[in-house]
């Protein structure tokens, strides 16, 4: 028997197309498609492609299914055969800081009947203490859906972290 996911891997391409597109669109949610794979228990996002919600509010984003589709297909038309790389998920932003709502609770779960293996929720709001919000959805035996909270690992930072500043740096009248 298999775990289910309990991570979701963000990618530094993916999560910089989340984190500027939610930057871009703000008061306003928007959101789009979630690509990548799975990998042991986690579901690793390597690309976030950008799905225009008509009638985006600050309450609410619904994405344009037949645009989703197009742009996956887009996507990966290049890709090769044994490329793992696919459809994973979905992503929005939520400008007040609040993790996934009931309705997008229920909307992965209608998405979830329709795929095999489990499928990711992203929500980035950027206003809160952890930014990025996850869950875990699947179809289980007899038609069953469950949806788990996940924990959204944002990629790794490319910049060494500063340590604290020699003597002297700083000095004491504030002059620089």
């Amino acid at each position: 028997m298999t775990r289910s996911a309990t991570r979701i891997e963000l990618r530094q391409e993916a999560y910089e197309v989340i984190a500027s597109e939610t930057a871009q669109h703000l008061p306003r949610e928007t959101g789009g498609i979630l690509l990548g794979y799975r990998e042991d228990t986690d579901v690793v996002v390597t690309h976030a492609l950008v799905v225009d919600g008509p009638g985006a509010s600050a309450h609410r984003y619904v994405r344009d299914d037949v645009r989703a589709n197009r742009l996956l297909a887009e996507f990966l038309a290049p890709r090769a055969d044994d490329d793992p790389t696919g459809y994973v998920g979905e992503w929005h932003s939520h400008p007040a800081p609040s993790g996934p709502s009931p309705t997008d609770v229920a909307a992965m779960q209608a998405t979830a009947r329709e795929h095999d293996g489990p499928i990711a929720l992203v929500v980035h709001a950027p206003g809160a203490q952890q930014p990025f919000f996850g869950l875990i959805t699947r179809l289980q035996r007899l038609g069953r859906v469950t949806s788990k909270a996940a924990t959204v690992l944002p990629p790794r930072s490319r910049l060494e972290a500063l340590g604290p500043l020699p003597d002297g740096a700083v000095r004491r009248d504030g002059s620089v």
